[in-house]
C-alpha cells in the first residue's frame, strides 16, 4: 500500500530531478525517476517519415489485495486528473527531445500525449500506468534509409527496464548495435542491465523491394494478377473435368458440386456459415485479445507465461528450448524466480522441472515416468 502510495506521489510530481544534458541520459532519468516500478517497459515504433509512436508502460506488482485497491484509486485519479498527468510527462519529454535535437541538428518534438492505467496479466496481476507520445524526426532518413537510435545515445537501461525499437516491414536491418537480447524481423530489444555507448543503440534500416517505394511494381497489384491466373487454370481444369467442354476422360464421373449445407451423422445441418461462424469463436476463445507481445515481456515473465499455458508444470529442458535459450541464461533466469518464491523445481530422475507454487507435483505424466 505504501508502494502504491509513493508511485501516486511520484506521478503527480512527474520530478525533473537529472538536467538534460545529453539526451540518453535526459530519457534515462525520466524512467528510473518518475516512477517506482517493477518492470519498465519502452517501445519506439519507428514510421517511413523518421518520426516514431512511442509507448512508456511501468508494470507495479498487485501482490495483495491493498495493492490493488490502491492502485484502483490511482486508476481514479488519473482519469479524473489526466491532463495533469500527461502535461508534466509531456513537459520532461520535451526536455529530453530538446537535449536530443542539439545531439542530432534535427528538428523534434513531442506530441499527442496520453495516459492509461489498467489492470494487465503477465502469469501475475499488474498495474499498468503507460504514458504514450509521437516523437517527430526521432530517426534520420537519406535515400530510402532509416537512421534510428541517436537521440538515445548513452541511455542506460537498469535491470527493471527493457527498450524495444520497432520497424515498417518494408524495411530490413542493416545494423542493430549492440546486440539485441532479442531479435525479430521488424523488432529489436535490449534488456537491463546495461549502459550503451556513445553511438548506441543504433538501427539502421534499408528500404526492401516490398517497401512501396517509387519505381517498384504494387505488391498488391501483382498478388491480385496472380490470384486471377490461380482461379482461370483452376476452373478450367473443373471444367474440364466436369465434362463442360465435352473434353472429359471416358470413364471420369462428372465432379459434383459442394453445397452450403451438409448433415452429420445424427441428421443435424451444419451450414459453411455455421462452421465458419464456431472456428472464429473458438480462434477468439483460445487467443487473449489483450495479450501483450512476446518481445515485450521480461525473461521472468516469459517463464511464467509458459508455465500458465502449461498448466503450472514444464520441465526445465523444454523452457530453454522454446524460448530458444541456452542452459545457462535458463537457469539464471529460474534460479531468480525460485529465489523470489515465484516458483518451485523438483527432479524426475536426471531431469529439473519447474512448477508454480502449490501445483501438485504427486501427478506425474507418462514421459516424465518414462525417464
Amino acid at each position: 500500500m505504501r508502494r502504491i502510495g509513493s508511485l501516486l506521489v511520484a506521478l503527480l510530481l512527474v520530478t525533473a530531478l537529472l538536467p538534460a544534458t545529453a539526451a540518453g541520459a535526459a530519457f534515462g532519468g525520466l524512467s528510473q525517476q518518475s516512477v517506482d516500478p517493477d518492470v519498465v517497459v519502452m517501445t519506439a515504433d519507428v514510421q517511413a517519415d523518421g518520426d516514431a509512436q512511442w509507448a512508456v508502460a511501468y508494470r507495479i506488482r498487485l501482490a495483495t489485495d491493498n495493492d490493488t485497491q490502491a492502485f484502483e484509486e490511482l486508476q481514479a485519479d488519473i482519469r479524473a486528473n489526466e491532463t495533469a498527468y500527461t502535461d508534466r510527462f509531456g513537459d520532461r519529454m520535451a526536455g529530453t527531445a530538446r537535449a536530443a535535437e542539439n545531439a542530432t541538428g534535427r528538428e523534434m518534438a513531442i506530441e499527442n500525449v496520453s495516459v492509461t492505467a489498467t489492470q494487465e496479466s503477465f502469469g501475475q496481476t499488474y498495474g499498468v500506468v503507460t504514458y504514450r507520445f509521437r516523437w517527430t524526426n526521432f530517426a534520420a532518413t537519406e535515400d530510402g534509409r532509416l537512421t534510428a537510435g541517436d537521440a538515445l545515445s548513452g541511455l542506460f537501461l537498469d535491470s527493471e527496464t527493457s527498450l524495444t525499437m520497432s520497424w515498417p516491414a518494408g524495411y530490413s536491418a542493416q545494423t542493430v548495435a549492440p546486440a539485441p537480447d532479442d531479435r525479430s524481423n521488424t523488432s529489436a530489444t535490449w534488456r537491463g542491465q546495461q549502459q550503451f555507448g556513445t553511438d548506441e543503440p543504433r538501427v539502421v534500416l534499408a528500404q526492401t523491394g516490398g517497401g512501396g517505394g517509387d519505381g517498384g511494381l504494387d505488391t498488391a497489384l501483382v498478388g491480385g494478377a496472380v490470384l486471377v491466373v490461380l482461379a482461370l487454370v483452376g476452373g478450367a481444369y473443373w471444367a474440364r473435368r466436369s465434362g463442360l467442354f465435352g473434353g472429359g476422360d471416358e470413364g471420369d464421373e462428372p465432379v459434383q458440386q459442394p453445397t452450403a449445407a451438409s448433415e452429420d451423422g445424427d441428421g443435424a445441418t451444419t451450414t459453411d456459415t455455421d462452421s465458419a461462424a464456431a472456428s472464429a469463436t473458438a480462434g477468439a476463445a483460445g487467443n487473449g485479445a489483450s495479450a501483450p507481445p512476446e518481445e515485450l515481456l521480461s525473461n521472468e515473465e516469459q517463464v511464467l507465461k509458459l508455465l500458465n499455458e502449461n498448466g503450472g508444470r514444464i520441465k526445465q529442458q523444454e523452457v530453454a528450448s522454446r524460448l530458444d535459450w541456452t542452459d545457462a541464461k535458463t537457469s539464471q533466469v529460474i534460479g531468480g524466480l525460485r529465489e523470489d518464491d515465484e516458483l518451485e523445481t523438483f527432479r524426475i530422475g536426471r531431469e529439473n522441472v519447474v512448477t508454480l507454487p502449490d501445483t501438485d507435483v504427486t501427478e506425474t505424466t507418462d514421459d516424465e515416468t518414462d525417464r
